[in-house]
């Protein structure tokens, strides 16, 4: 079986993946570029980094894992 840190970057890496293949516009530039941050938000910068999403999709991921944890058992 393989241990919960493996599964959980997998997940974490997906996720990830899923969004820089998406390019949502809150995280990134018209031109694929990512913004940065600043309280002042306009066309190139944003209120919600790159930086400070990682945390949370990792955060994220592990809840998964753990919820799925829970359900097998």
């Amino acid at each position: 079986m393989l241990s919960r840190k493996v599964i959980t970057l997998v997940i974490y890496l997906l996720i990830i993946s899923l969004v820089f293949a998406i390019q949502p516009y809150i995280i990134f530039a018209k031109d694929g570029t990512i913004k940065r941050f600043d309280v002042y938000n306009d066309e190139e910068t944003t209120v919600i980094p790159f930086f400070l999403i990682l945390p949370i999709f990792a955060i994220l991921a592990y809840l998964i894992v753990l919820v799925l944890e829970v359900i097998n058992t």
